[in-house]
């Protein structure tokens, strides 16, 4: 009787080592799968932050090309006004419109 039960006691013992083992191999890949899809969202975000910055850099650029050319109109407006004066009479050049204002 002593033996059947040592016997059953080991069989248990190697079936519950057989359980365990499986567990830890589907916890195993589980967490390998979870890993892969961290490194995956990782860089799906450096690419959208990349594009966000991007998008930023483009629209300073544009404010900045706005303004330049405000102020183009601008001193070409100015420059018109003076010629409708009849004081000066010479076509509108950006540096030499910087050079009056500057000198």
């Amino acid at each position: 009787m002593a033996q059947t039960f040592g016997i059953l006691g080991f069989i248990f013992a190697l079936l519950a080592i057989f359980f365990a083992s499986e567990v830890m191999r589907r916890a195993s890949a589980s967490q390998a799968e979870m890993a892969q899809a961290l490194i995956k969202a990782r860089h799906r975000l450096q690419k959208l932050e990349s594009r966000m910055e991007r998008a930023e850099r483009m629209a300073e650029t544009n404010l900045l090309q706005k303004k330049r050319q405000v102020e183009t109109i601008t001193a070409m407006a100015e420059k018109g006004d003076k010629d409708t004066d009849g004081r000066d009479h010479e076509h509108f050049t950006p540096s030499s419109h910087k050079e009056r204002k500057v000198g």
